[in-house]
């Protein structure tokens, strides 16, 4: 059985949360068929979700991805004006220098409180955790991948995290090596990141076509069978 709480749309008030948030689509939500419950909250990440899950439930649920296409500018904006403390987890040590010095030129006066790359044991991310905690940050940035990323922002909540966490996926990663963003204006305009992601990373094409449509069909099955419930929560 799976309790899925879904958040309507994002607002500035949710950086004060104590809480742990990630995104789904037709691609990561296979992590959750077979884990436990867990108390994150998600967002729809990606129009076929959104429009899926607002079609299902009879009420309006907003597209909400962490990249520069949706919220990341929003959260970044907000902890700079209010003087939150960012810690960010992900990538290859490279590709998080690389993404640092990108968001310091943008964001001058963000306050980043620590940073860490994505490829750690376990001993080490207690180890992370705990560094997480001391640094007093009140943001947590973490991409790791479907499942990982979510089990790393609930172990530094009980580790002693008392901001709010978010996952990001690939965001760190792309962003580092994208000259302005990830995206283009005229494709994220048109709705074309899936095709453009595709493109840039051919890795991902057995993510759009064959898991998309197999958890569709998983996901459809369970929702019919009950098996599946869901809350809408509006910030």
């Amino acid at each position: 059985m799976i309790d899925l709480e879904l958040i309507g749309h994002f607002a500035p008030n949710l950086l004060d949360a104590n809480k742990a948030f990630s995104f789904i689509n037709f691609a990561s939500i296979g992590s959750l068929f077979d884990r436990s419950p867990t108390s994150i909250a998600y967002f729809c990440d990606g129009m076929l979700m959104s429009t899926f899950m607002s079609r299902i439930t009879g009420r309006t649920i907003g597209r909400v991805s962490f990249d520069f296409t949706s919220i990341a500018d929003a959260v970044f904006s907000c902890a700079e004006k209010q003087g939150k403390r960012i810690y960010f987890v992900g990538a290859r040590q490279t590709e998080l220098d690389l993404f640092i010095n990108k968001i310091k030129g943008r964001y001058p006066a963000l306050l980043i409180a620590g940073h860490h790359n994505g490829y750690f044991d376990a001993p080490q991310a207690a180890c992370i955790q705990a560094d997480i905690c001391r640094s007093e940050a009140n943001i947590l940035i973490v991409g790791l991948g479907a499942g990982l990323q979510e089990q790393f922002e609930q172990d530094a909540l009980r580790a002693g995290f008392n901001g709010v966490a978010f996952t990001c996926g690939g965001f760190i990663r792309q962003e580092a090596t994208a000259t302005h963003h990830y995206y283009p204006e005229l494709i994220n305009r048109l709705h074309l990141r899936a095709f453009y992601r595709m493109y840039r990373e051919p890795h991902t094409i057995k993510r759009y076509l064959v898991d998309y449509p197999t958890n569709f069909v998983h996901l459809l099955a369970m929702i019919v069978r009950r098996q599946v419930t869901i809350h809408i929560t509006y910030p």
